[in-house]
């Protein structure tokens, strides 16, 4: 990833862009070994607050440098997989200059287009471009919300088969927006229903909102495909203590969201440096003096939100002294179900482990780390007390 001085100002796009990578390139080394053609679209290309010249920190040079390596690396495996990536723009001033770009790379065996219009009204053409054969990844990442994450917009990309969308939910915007009377008709268009949320804390009105819109996007998926699954990662403002948006997964496969959030879970202590950096170009910006700590001082402020006794006690709920297997299936389900990260669940199982009161009976001693090694489908029993 690339440094980040090249995102000051915009940490939360730095952020977005480590998850971006990390996941994608996982999703496509997977996803190329059974599929002949990959397509990557990104609705809502830009370039825009971009600090470098080259543009290697906007969406556009990070998802191209991504598929470069994969393709690369499915070439070592035999496996000549064709890449399509499709970069959508409205603004006539960015499109010049991500046209310009495409035309100046060098990307060799990648297909690239630049598309100019609105999102909304090209999606025909985008699907016709995407073809019937191969698998998409939609990155939906707008700079507002009307005429882009709405279920009616969002519709056709959901019930296209072998497709993944990734869709910025701008949680900050919305949760204002929710209340007001003049928004009524957009907030059922986003949520299904026009929600209620005069009574709620902060910390309920995040959880029904973005619960509202998951289960929304859920229910297009047409029947006799996997269930659909949602996942999500919550994006800070990098110098408050407040939700800016939630990047939100969609998948029809339960190994999509396990490699989401292990992608989501490498990159929280990014997340945390990144702010605590922030936090402290703001306190130097205000108090005119250096400080003598580096950011990573601080990172003991960034606490988990994840109360790890809750994971155990979820753990021992869904034990009993008879041998459960849980296999990548069973784990995607706990994933979806509580919004925890793998390694919460993994350290809440080794200290129940250490606690005597459970086991993996298929592990040959405790495991500290990956006690629970869920590719393998391993048998796990809760002891008698």
């Amino acid at each position: 990833m690339e440094d980040l001085s090249k995102y000051k100002g915009k940490e939360q796009g730095y952020f977005k862009h480590c998850l971006l990578e990390a996941y994608l390139e996982r999703l496509f080394m997977i996803v190329g070994k059974f599929h002949n053609t990959i397509c990557y679209v990104d609705c809502f290309a830009g370039p825009w607050q971009s600090n470098s010249d080259d543009l290697e920190d906007t969406s556009i040079a990070v998802s191209l440098n991504i598929i470069r390596k994969c393709r690369d690396g499915l070439k070592l495996m035999d496996r000549d997989v064709h890449f399509r990536a499709l970069f959508v723009e409205e603004k006539k001033k960015s499109f010049r200059v991500l046209d310009s770009y495409l035309n100046g790379r060098r990307d060799d065996g990648i297909e690239t287009q630049a598309k100019h219009g609105e999102f909304h009204k090209l999606i025909p053409e985008i699907l016709d471009w995407c073809k019937t054969d191969s698998f998409v990844f939609f990155f939906v990442d707008p700079t507002g919300w009307k005429d882009a994450i709405e279920l009616s917009t969002l519709a056709p990309l959901l019930e296209r088969p072998n497709s993944e969308l990734l869709i910025n939910f701008m949680y900050d915007f919305l949760s204002r927006t929710a209340p007001q009377e003049v928004f009524r008709d957009d907030m059922e268009r986003i949520f299904g229903i026009v929600p209620d949320t005069e009574l709620m804390e902060p910390a309920e009105r995040e959880a029904h909102l973005l619960s509202l819109y998951r289960n929304n996007l859920k229910r297009v998926t047409p029947a006799g495909r996997e269930k659909p699954r949602t996942a999500y990662v919550k994006v800070l403002k990098p110098t408050e203590d407040r939700t800016l948006y939630h990047l939100v997964y969609l998948t029809g496969h339960p190994k999509g969201i396990v490699v989401f959030m292990e992608a989501s879970d490498k990159l929280d202590l990014v997340q945390k440096k990144a702010r605590a950096l922030a936090k402290q170009d703001k306190r130097v910006a205000k108090t005119k003096q250096f400080e003598l700590f580096s950011a990573d001082e601080h990172l003991k402020d960034e606490r988990s939100e994840t109360n790890l006794d809750e994971v155990k006690a979820y753990w021992l709920s869904h034990l009993t002294t008879k041998p459960k297997c849980f296999g990548g299936r069973e784990f995607a389900d706990m994933l979806e179900e509580t919004d925890w990260l793998p390694s919460e669940f993994q350290k809440a199982f080794a200290e129940l482990v250490k606690e005597g009161k459970v086991q993996n009976l298929d592990a040959k001693r405790a495991r500290p780390v990956k006690a629970v090694n869920f590719d393998k489908n391993e048998a796990l029993v809760r002891l008698q007390q």
